[in-house]
């Protein structure tokens, strides 16, 4: 005797119908909220809505560079003094250097640490011009506004990578460099997002990545990650790195970064860098292994390497005090 289908699974094709209609109705619901969770998501942040929770604020400026408004703090002794620029990693703003800021001004420095296009309480323009190129440009140009021929650039992270490619496309902007940690080639991405880079650059990445640039888990996931000492994960800190990414533009800015990431050339052609350079890495640093600190040192034939134990990717916020006293020793020693 030979069955039909029907006969076999009368049952089973009833449920499999109304099961089906089961999960479109839930996958209906999720697009619905999802939908509404992207339209609820505010465009970008206002500094007068924040100006209440943000160290030195006093110092705040904004100005229009190549049509771009930027958000730095500024503060001197003497503006005649010698400039510091202070240039924050990826996905980070001005708030990472707010323990380094009053001990180098205190030292006679004109320190300069502006929040990068796309990120703090920068403009995030929907150019598409968020290779580290374009970052360069930005701050050369924002030394032209600011009268300033000539700094020290220290930069952690991305922020050393964008002081890497000052020294090698603007040496004459350059006296000194100070690398934390600095990103330097394309590694970090197959590195930390193997798992994810063909979703950000699918073309649902730019539904798909906000949900994990702007969520809380996912921040707290990293931040765990990048410090050695978590007890220094107060909330005030968490919700300083939170507040921006929970913003459409800066999560469109961070997804821009990504996808023009390219930085192998600073790999290839940092050997011609010739200025005195102090390279500083934590020991315990997440993001980018130490070894790639000693890879920068052997290129770079007047550098210092220095690695600081008991810290992670951001020396900076881990260990201010011995971060600004190697930065401070060095320039000493630069300019005796």
């Amino acid at each position: 005797m030979i069955l039909t289908k029907r006969q076999i699974f009368p049952q089973n094709l009833k449920q499999l119908t109304r099961y089906s209609g089961i999960v479109a109705a839930a996958m209906g619901v999720a697009a619905v909220g999802f939908t509404a969770q992207h339209m609820r998501r505010p465009r970008d942040l206002r500094w007068l809505d924040h100006v209440h929770v943000l160290p030195h604020p006093t110092t705040s400026n904004f100005r229009v560079v190549d049509g771009t408004r930027i958000h730095y703090q500024e503060q001197f002794i003497d503006r005649s003094s010698e400039v510091v620029i202070l240039l924050h990693g990826f996905c980070s703003s001005t708030y990472t250097w707010k323990d380094c800021f009053t001990p180098l001004v205190e030292a006679g420095y004109r320190v300069i640490a502006p929040d990068l296009k796309g990120f703090g309480f920068s403009e995030k323009p929907l150019d598409k011009r968020y290779n580290i190129k374009d970052q360069v440009n930005i701050i050369i140009r924002l030394m032209d506004s600011l009268g300033i021929k000539q700094a020290t650039f220290v930069g952690n992270s991305y922020g050393g990578a964008i002081s890497m490619a000052c020294a090698l496309r603007h040496p004459e902007r350059v006296k000194k460099l100070v690398l934390l940690a600095p990103a330097h080639n394309n590694a970090i991405l197959s590195k930390r997002l193997k798992n994810s880079q063909w979703i950000i650059n699918s073309g649902g990445g730019d539904l798909l990545v906000p949900l994990f640039l702007g969520s809380p888990n996912v921040l707290r996931y990293y931040m765990n990650k990048m410090f050695y000492d978590k007890s220094l994960l107060t909330l005030d800190r968490y919700h300083a790195y939170l507040r921006p990414l929970t913003t459409a533009n800066c999560q469109m800015a961070a997804i821009t970064t990504i996808r023009q990431w390219q930085l192998e050339w600073i790999a290839e052609e940092m050997s011609s860098i010739d200025f005195p350079t102090l390279i500083i890495w934590g020991e315990q640093d997440w993001a980018l292994p130490v070894e790639w600190g000693a890879e920068i040192h052997f290129a770079i034939a007047k550098s210092e390497f220095i690695v600081i134990p008991n810290c992670g990717h951001l020396p900076q916020e881990e260990l201010p005090h011995d971060t600004c006293k190697l930065i401070l020793d060095f320039c000493s020693q630069v300019n005796s």
